[in-house]
């Protein structure tokens, strides 16, 4: 058994021993151990504004009337690899006044913003600075579930696993198919089913048709998949590439990357005790030899989760049982604020120093990237995909605005990890919000007051955030 430690590093029988990558790893243990990760860097970050912020600071947006104190501010990232950097974090209210000058609900909304684990984190990106500046507000001051927008890390590290076994960039026309467990051959799961045979099981078959003839896979490759699993936020793509992945590797590749205190525990749809294991995969590339991925059955066991308050509400449903407790989050998917927005620089933005360096191709950095492009306005999926875009469009016109992002959305949490850019100024942020809206208390009964309260305070923190750095 394999035991992941708080560090991110593995203890315990099995654990890497010498070697590039137990140093590497040895490394993120030692810079979190000196405080830096979740609890930042003591007086690092501090030390390197006044190094090297001069001059790159936001235009600070006019001071808020009855202002009800100093700002919560406890943000963080996660030690990584050698050549990476902190961003650098300002220690001010910012945020706080940004938001309280835009728009007067924000006085009632951040009087509750414990209540709400209202959290949010931007950089400002200066057209030519050398330094961006990063200003939080209660940023990773307690746990909250990231859903969807964790696919951009599984997107990351399928592409570096493939690429290794590929011995090359995987092609985007490279073909996937699941093998279904404990079966000769390779029969497709379900989700894989080519659409005609799906009809057939479902009484459609035609005269003649062999009920035990094997199924047909669906054509499902590499390239097209990354496009659903962050354009549309496909869960079954996510599934086929945790299969590629797999528990164990997918967290060991987090900490390797630089994010530590990231944690996959499960599978879209499924407990975290039914997703250690993965299913066979064959990946055909267009050209050139095949290759396998065989099916694993994980023995990693994570640390606990880096965050206060795991439990959440006051009650949920089991089933078709009520539990009159909060519900443990424990072993749900985890992402720090500060990573999330940092995975998206180090796709953007490959080639500062302050970017964590991710190991692929500029082809799948663009890949990747083009995926998470969202095309404004007039899109339907908006609201759902882009949820702190109707708040910026109040401000720049869409023909100017850049938005590449992903949003997630889950048990209450609404999210959206987003940068935005003014393609006429090219000045532009990277803004990462989260708000909890239940005001029943009672989580997986689906109701929940997304249109009533947190979109609305998405759309609102956009509309603040594009006030402040591109002026009304």
């Amino acid at each position: 058994m394999r035991v992941w430690g708080g560090t991110g590093s593995p203890t315990g029988a099995g654990a890497h021993g010498s070697g590039p990558r137990s140093h590497l790893l040895g490394a993120l243990a030692l810079a979190l151990a000196l405080g830096c990760g979740l609890a930042g860097c003591g007086d690092a970050a501090g030390s390197a504004h006044a190094a090297g912020a001069s001059g790159s600071a936001a235009p600070a947006p006019p001071p808020p009337a009855g202002s009800d104190g100093a700002p919560a501010l406890d943000v963080a990232a996660s030690a990584g690899p050698a050549g990476s950097a902190a961003p650098v974090l300002q220690a001010d209210d910012w945020v706080e006044r940004a938001l309280r000058a835009s728009d007067p609900r924000f006085a009632e909304w951040l009087a509750r913003a414990h209540e709400l684990r209202l959290q949010i984190l931007v950089t400002v990106v200066e057209p030519g600075a050398a330094t961006w500046v990063t200003h939080g507000y209660r940023a990773d001051a307690e746990y909250f579930y990231p859903a969807s927008a964790v696919k951009v890390f599984l997107a990351v590290a399928a592409l570096r696993a493939l690429d290794e076994r590929a011995g090359r960039p995987i092609a985007p026309g490279t073909r996937i198919r699941r093998c279904r467990s404990k079966r000769p051959g390779c029969e497709p799961p379900d989700p894989d089913v080519d659409d005609e045979d799906s009809k057939k099981g479902e009484g459609e078959s035609k005269p003649g048709d062999d009920p035990d003839a094997p199924k047909k896979h669906k054509k499902l490759y590499v390239g097209e998949e990354l496009a659903k699993l962050l354009t549309f936020s496909d869960n079954e793509s996510y599934n086929r590439f945790w299969d590629v992945v797999g528990h164990r590797e997918l967290n060991e590749r987090m900490a390797a990357l630089g994010f530590p205190a990231v944690r996959f525990h499960h599978r879209m749809d499924t407990p975290a005790e039914r997703s250690k294991q993965t299913l066979r995969v064959l990946l055909s590339p267009p050209r050139g030899k095949g290759f396998e991925v065989r099916a694993r059955d994980s023995d990693l066991v994570l640390a606990p989760t880096p965050a206060p308050e795991l439990s959440i509400g006051t009650a949920y449903l089991d089933g078709r049982r009520r539990v009159d407790a909060p519900m443990s989050f424990a072993a749900k998917n985890y992402a720090p604020l500060a990573d999330l927005q940092r995975i998206e620089r180090a796709l953007l933005f490959p080639e500062r120093p302050d970017s964590a360096p991710l190991g692929l191709d500029p082809s799948e950095h663009k890949l990747l990237v083009d995926a998470m492009t969202a095309h404004l306005p007039g899109s339907a999926r908006m609201n759902d995909h882009h949820p702190l875009a109707p708040g910026v469009l109040e401000v720049v016109p869409a023909e100017r605005v850049r938005y590449v992002g992903k949003a997630g959305r889950a048990y209450g949490f609404l999210l959206d990890n987003a940068f935005v850019e003014d393609r006429t100024s090219h000045r532009g942020f990277f803004v990462t919000a989260t708000v909890y809206a239940n005001p029943d208390g009672v989580m997986n009964d689906d109701d929940y007051a997304y249109d009533e309260l947190a979109r609305p305070i998405l759309k609102a923190v956009g509309a603040a955030i594009a006030r402040a750095v591109f002026g009304s």
